[in-house]
């Protein structure tokens, strides 16, 4: 069984300066050995089209699945990804509001650049990591309190 498959839905993790920590939604529309060509859902050039590029296998992962745990609460140092830009934007929960989490980001490894926000609970999810197995994709929730 291919992992990749035309039209399936996938994130590209943002592999350029200013991009890390980052996850772009897109659609596979062509699958080769070591890369995918994708066309992403929200991120648009110039002329209004949407982007199409070759991405390496490596910088792909599924469309993270829908957390099952709904009542879940975030707490303070948890790590999630906030929906802003057209895309995900991995952080932690720094704070708590009624109805609204502070997130801190680190947009680029080793460098001093950082960042805060205050953002709805219905831009948020819970952090997930992927990682292959025999049959496809197992996914696991990042938790640091709970």
């Amino acid at each position: 069984m291919d992992k990749y498959f035309v039209g399936m839905r996938v994130e590209v993790a943002g592999h350029e300066e200013g991009f890390w920590n980052s996850y772009f939604g897109a659609i596979v529309l062509r699958v080769d050995r070591t890369k995918l060509r994708v066309r992403y859902e929200e991120l648009i050039d110039e002329n209004e089209e949407y982007i199409e590029e070759d991405v390496a296998m490596k910088h792909v992962r599924p469309y993270p699945p829908e957390s099952r745990e709904v009542n879940y609460r975030m707490n303070v140092g948890d790590d999630v990804d906030v929906y802003d830009r057209e895309g995900w934007w991995r952080g932690e929960v720094v704070f708590v509001f009624d109805g609204e989490l502070m997130v801190y980001f680190h947009y680029m490894a080793g460098d001093d650049t950082e960042d805060y926000g205050t953002f709805p609970l219905d831009r948020i999810r819970i952090h997930q990591e992927v990682k292959e197995v025999a049959k496809g994709f197992a996914w696991s929730h990042v938790k640091v309190t709970g």
